[in-house]
């Protein structure tokens, strides 16, 4: 393995699945254990936030599934779930939550969270309420308790089978900014570590945006009869400055999606160019894209 930071925290996520009993950890975690054709070796399948990750036992690689298919997990997917597999101890439920910065521990990971999880939901979706709703429910989020489909309820997305994430949206009004609040089980704290509730926050943040910008290019492509594929553009390290550069593309009537790769600063800033979003164009807009974002990005 590479990466530093990343590929210790794996090794040691891998150490801590091992020593759990397969069974026992399914059931706690409730996700689906297959047992292999040797004995002591089988699959998890775990349900994550609207699609699946396979992850072996006792070898605790990962990698997601989508209609059948195999892909790749990032390194924040891989470490979140082994750990959530070895320490899960039944459902939680947002029937009492709190937010990150009340959880034990958490004062170390406040800013972070708040810079690289909260604040590029409110930037994306702050004056766009139906847009926040339709990302939601494409990752299997539902209304907490009211059952009202408003952007401004809260909003529970099942991140893992029994730890869901709340997502709290105020849209912007007047002179109000738009805010952003995720919140958590309160049990979580103790079950979970604090770093590994960070990167749920950052990766429901870079879910959400993913599927809005998959909506995007669906529409753009629609419209325009264009089939051109994505292609990258740029690649940037902070979200934040990925979504205004997007946005600047946009209003330039260049179509634009910005990937996020999660690999989170708390588990080790970004080391051999892992962490980056990536902005993506369509392969025709790619002249147009560079010499617009020239001066800016060195593309």
């Amino acid at each position: 393995m590479d990466g530093g930071a990343y590929a210790r925290a794996l090794e040691e996520a891998r150490k801590v699945l091992v020593a759990g009993v397969p069974e026992v950890m399914s059931r706690s975690a409730g996700v689906t254990f297959e047992p292999g054709e040797a004995p002591g070796t089988g699959t998890f399948i775990v349900d994550y936030l609207g699609g699946l990750l396979e992850v072996t036992y006792p070898g605790g690689e990962v990698r997601r599934l989508d209609g059948g298919t195999a892909g790749s997990a990032t390194v924040a997917e891989m470490v979140i779930v082994l750990h959530y597999l070895a320490r899960a101890a039944g459902p939680l439920d947002l029937t009492d939550p709190i937010g990150f910065q009340r959880l034990p521990d958490a004062s170390a990971y406040t800013g972070a969270f708040r810079s690289h999880a909260e604040v590029p939901v409110a930037q994306r979706f702050g004056e766009d309420g139906a847009g926040f709703v339709r990302a939601v429910k494409a990752l299997g989020g539902v209304p907490a308790g009211s059952g009202e489909e408003h952007p401004e309820v809260l909003w529970s997305l099942p991140f893992l089978p029994h730890l869901p994430v709340g997502v709290r949206l105020g849209l912007a009004e007047d002179a109000m900014p738009p805010e952003c609040v995720m919140l958590f089980p309160r049990r979580a704290g103790y079950l979970h570590h604090v770093e590994d509730l960070a990167v749920a926050g950052e990766l429901v943040s870079s879910r959400l945006l993913e599927a809005a910008d998959e909506e995007t290019a669906a529409e753009a492509a629609l419209a325009n009869g264009s089939d051109d594929e994505l292609v990258v553009l740029a690649a940037v390290y902070d979200p934040m400055e990925a979504e205004i550069i997007a946005g600047r593309l946009r209003s330039a009537g260049i179509e634009a999606v910005v990937r996020h790769n999660t690999l989170s600063v708390v588990y080790g800033l970004t080391v051999d160019g892992c962490g980056k979003t990536e902005l993506l164009v369509r392969a025709g807009d790619l002249p147009e894209a560079q010499a617009a974002l020239d001066p800016e990005l060195g593309v």
